[in-house]
């Protein structure tokens, strides 16, 4: 995995300002199960969320990192946040009984927009399985979880975490994107020194 942190860009000191934010909430992060092996994992992490936010305006960006430094300065921790609102998909009782009472109210509005950018999101995704199912299948699964957190419940437990004005930017940004799943592929499998998401296709086909 190369060049962590990105430096290139415009944007990139404010991606790598949400990073640092994000990171360290992440690690602060408390699990029922105890402390993950991916919260010592920085370069995955880097890798990951780079990806996700170079797909976006730099507006967007900033408005985000605003959420960050926000909570921050209320002592609000919105990776962990994040986490919580996931459980009411994953482990509704314990999030019934544990969470609800403490997590931010979600507005009508905040709703419909994570409504629109998620269906937005999963056709993307279900365009990129469609095109390359290999890279797909190494993921997370799109909307039935099983054992594992989907892709649509991620999503919405991120973005419940989101600014008003955030989610409205993004909405903007996927819906002026084109395949705004595809453009945050393309920069990830950069990461792991591939040139194209077809040469990285065709390297996990073969590792099967």
């Amino acid at each position: 995995m190369t060049n962590i942190p990105r430096t290139g860009s415009i944007k990139d000191p404010v991606i790598n300002d949400i990073i640092k934010y994000e990171w360290d909430m992440f690690r602060e992060t408390e699990n029922i199960g105890g402390r993950a092996s991916c919260q010592d994992q920085y370069d995955t992490f880097y890798a990951n969320r780079y990806s996700q936010h170079n797909a976006l305006e730099l507006d967007t960006l900033e408005s985000y990192r605003k959420d960050l430094a926000d909570a921050k300065a209320i002592g609000r921790n919105l990776i962990t946040e994040k986490y919580a609102f996931m459980m009411e998909f994953t482990d509704p009782a314990y999030y019934k009984q544990n969470l609800e009472a403490h997590m931010p109210a979600l507005s009508d509005e905040k709703a419909s927009l994570i409504a629109q950018i998620v269906s937005r999101q999963i056709l993307g995704y279900r365009e990129y399985a469609a095109k390359y199912p290999y890279m797909a299948g190494a993921g997370r699964p799109i909307e039935e979880g099983g054992l594992d957190t989907s892709i649509k419940q991620y999503s919405v437990g991120e973005y419940k975490t989101y600014s008003d004005n955030t989610l409205r930017l993004l909405l903007r940004d996927v819906e002026n994107s084109g395949n705004f799943v595809l453009n945050i592929q393309n920069t990830l499998i950069s990461f792991y020194g591939y040139d194209s998401l077809e040469a990285a296709e065709e390297s996990q086909k073969r590792r099967g």
